[in-house]
């Protein structure tokens, strides 16, 4: 019985690894990704603004934040609802062996606010990737 629990605890850490690096890999690519589109479609703006710009452009960049901000904060809720789950598997595991009183308290919350934090700044930047070259445009000032 100790392997098949010990092999369950295995995967359950397993688990949260992916979704972690999983987490890590959305963030970063759209954080990066809406960085890149901030300063294309900020320079689109002002040429657009002249009459020299591509509106397609300024248009499909934006279309792309927001597919890429969008699947990643769906990656990242997604995320979260895998690591409820496994931490209330492990929490049960924990207390069916009589070793609940090792686990930190507060430890879900932490992963909440981990969270949290991972949302604004992928939110943050996709709304700044397409407000501010909008509101450039708009006053018909832009770098």
């Amino acid at each position: 019985m100790g392997n098949i629990i010990e092999a369950v605890h295995r995967q359950l850490l397993s688990e949260l690894d992916r979704a972690g690096r999983a987490d890590t890999v959305f963030v970063v690519s759209g954080v990066l990704f809406n960085i890149l589109v901030l300063f294309v479609n900020w320079a689109q703006a002002d040429s657009i603004a002249d009459g020299r710009g591509n509106l397609l452009i300024f248009l499909l960049f934006t279309a792309g934040s927001l597919l890429v901000s969008c699947t990643a904060l769906l990656a990242l809720i997604n995320s979260r609802r895998i690591c409820t789950a496994v931490h209330a598997s492990l929490q049960q595991l924990y207390t069916d062996q009589n070793v609940q009183q090792y686990i930190p308290v507060g430890l879900a919350g932490l992963g909440n606010k981990r969270f949290v934090l991972s949302f604004l700044v992928v939110g943050g930047t996709g709304l700044l990737a397409v407000l501010i070259p909008v509101l450039s445009m708009a006053s018909g000032h832009g770098t």
